[in-house]
């Protein structure tokens, strides 16, 4: 009577993600007309595995395991090898692989499953779509399989980089033997390259062919560096399917960074001669007229005017129909490619898309306060030990040439909107009434966690005067402090309206410090009562600050506990602020009589 062993609904999975890989793999072959898989490994050849696969087992057995592996290891060493050394000699080179993956599964050495599973079970699952080759076979016939090579017959070569006793005769590494390939130039559209190590992590794969590249004088568009630490004993065949996306990809990747590298280039090269052929009066009435006239910094409108000229050549520079159409050919293979699904996840590392966001999102706190920005709306604060945003129309927050937020008629604007930033589990959001979450603004984040949302509640805000904030403009570090020995700014770096409002701001502060100077000296019982109004007046409404030890001992210099730390950039802001503007005018309706 025959026995079946039942299939666990994790080996289904398992097969699962193998059968999709396999399908996977063999969809890459076919959108790039490669003909063979060619693998060239020191574990590549079963046969010259024999006297590492006896030696293992024979250093197992003297630690006489309580599991059996194949059979029994009682008996005398002499027995054991001659029986382990039949196993293996009487089995086909299927079943030698097999031992040997069972051998490594058995030690559980997760290093050498990485650097041994690809070659020791490739062939099981790809059959004749990959031909395996230890490194003295590939150099014995290469030229021979280059030979075969046509646009309708590409190969994909994956090299490992160590051959560890198993080198060819010349001693070369995987590397070397990668640049030998890519170096034929009547090969070299027929040629996809990978080239494989247990030496580094998934990681570190585009430091690595950046490194190879460099070293072996090798293009990067024409090879991809994998890790075998993607390979477990059972994900191993959808980790190598991403690896080999990877590599089938990269020439193509590569090109679209070329072109695009090279428009922008261009229209770069075309903004800076029809910058320099602006007329003398054009550009001062850009950069100087206009910025003095509406309060602006001179350079945010030379940013402006680049803007303005670099996108406009960008966009001539893509009205070529061909290199569209070359570009397009290129978007269009790579999402063939990479809608194929293999079981298999590639890990890559978002550090430079997140510090991109972030430069799109927010102005960093070094180029915010040492190019000396002026008060806008999105500036971001940390006032004691929590952070606020500042919310203002723009026109109100700018300065004119009086040093003043002046905006007709004389009328003055001196304060703003003060809000705080909350950091908040999604979790607890998710159980805010719908009508509860209108009253509140959600900030942009890049520097917490996904299950986390950095929010403001609009019914929680302040109305602050400028002036405290205004501080931190003229310091390098961000910091409301002000030097009031120094009647005037003589920074050259500093707008002119600045400099102005510098010195409104010193008489401003210079008058805060001779009133604590005068309640220090106060001998009335009654000088607590007076505390507030001389360390917190109007000045300070509606601020959380502490301001008790803001000057110095000799009362020359005073320090607040507030600095600027970042900018939240418009559309962001502005929209953040028509948020709370909508939720300041939003209607009130009567109770109705009829609900309960």
């Amino acid at each position: 009577m025959s026995t079946t062993t039942e299939i666990t609904p994790e080996q289904k999975i398992r097969n699962k993600k193998i059968a999709q890989a396999k399908s996977a793999i063999e969809s890459f072959l076919r959108e790039l007309n490669i003909n063979k898989i060619l693998y060239v490994d020191d574990k590549c050849s079963i046969n010259d595995l024999k006297e590492i696969f006896i030696g293992n087992l024979l250093i197992l057995k003297r630690d006489n395991p309580k599991e059996e592996l194949f059979g029994s290891w009682s008996g005398s060493n002499i027995a054991f090898k001659s029986r382990v050394t039949k196993l293996w000699d009487d089995g086909s080179e299927a079943e030698k692989r097999e031992l040997y993956v069972k051998l490594l599964e058995f030690e559980g050495n997760q290093e050498d499953i990485e650097n041994s599973m690809a070659p020791l079970k490739l062939k099981e699952h790809l059959g004749n779509k990959i031909d395996l080759f230890s490194p003295t076979e590939w150099v014995n016939q290469k030229d021979a399989i280059f030979a075969r090579l046509n646009s309708d017959s590409k190969v994909l070569c994956l090299f490992d980089i160590d051959f560890g006793t198993a080198p060819p005769p010349d001693g070369r590494d995987g590397k070397d033997l990668a640049v030998e390939v890519l170096s034929i130039d009547a090969i070299s559209d027929f040629v996809y390259c990978g080239i494989f190590s247990h030496l580094f992590n998934v990681s570190q794969e585009f430091e690595q062919r950046n490194e190879i590249s460099e070293s072996h004088s090798l293009d990067k568009n024409k090879f991809y560096t994998i890790s075998k630490k993607r390979f477990t004993a059972s994900d191993y065949l959808p980790a190598l399917a991403e690896g080999i996306r990877n590599t089938l990809l990269i020439s193509e990747i590569e090109y679209l960074k070329k072109e695009s590298t090279a428009i922008i280039k261009s229209s770069f090269n075309k903004s800076l001669k029809e910058l320099k052929e602006l007329t003398p009066d054009t550009f001062n009435h850009i950069i100087q007229k206009s910025s003095k006239k509406e309060g602006n910094w001179e350079m945010t409108n030379l940013l402006r005017i680049n803007s303005i000229i670099n996108t406009d050549k960008s966009l001539h520079n893509l009205l070529s129909k061909s290199k569209r159409e070359k570009i397009n050919k290129s978007l269009s293979k790579i999402r063939r490619v990479e809608k194929i699904k293999t079981g298999g996840d590639t890990p890559y590392d978002k550090d430079q898309i997140i510090s991109l966001r972030k430069r799109e999102i927010f102005v960093d706190a070094k180029i915010l306060n040492e190019l000396h920005f002026p008060i806008s709306n999105g500036d971001i604060f940390r006032v004691e030990d929590k952070n606020y945003i500042l919310l203002g129309q723009p026109c109100n927050l700018a300065l004119r040439s009086s040093g003043k937020r002046d905006i007709r008629g004389g009328q003055i604007f001196s304060t703003a909107f003060l809000l705080e930033i909350e950091v908040v589990e999604n979790s607890v959001l998710s159980k805010v009434a719908k009508n509860q979450l209108l009253t509140m603004g959600f900030i942009e984040k890049t520097d917490i966690p996904n299950d986390k949302s950095k929010i403001i509640r609009f019914p929680l805000f302040k109305t602050i005067s400028l002036a405290p904030l205004d501080l931190t403009v003229f310091n390098s570090n961000g910091i409301a402090s002000i030097d009031l020995n120094q009647e005037e700014c003589s920074s050259q770096t500093l707008q002119d309206s600045w400099k102005v409002r510098y010195i409104q701001l010193h008489k401003q502060f210079s008058n805060y410090r001779d009133n604590i100077r005068i309640f220090k000296k106060l001998k009335s019982t009654e000088k607590d009562n007076l505390k507030n109004s001389i360390y917190y007046g109007s000045i300070f409404k509606g601020f959380k600050i502490n301001n008790e030890e803001c000057l110095n001992a000799r009362s020359t210099k005073l320090t607040l506990n507030i600095e600027r730390t970042g900018h939240y950039k418009s559309p962001y802001s502005a929209d953040l602020l028509q948020q709370f503007m909508n939720y300041l005018s939003r209607n009130a309706f009567e109770r109705n009589f009829l609900n309960d």
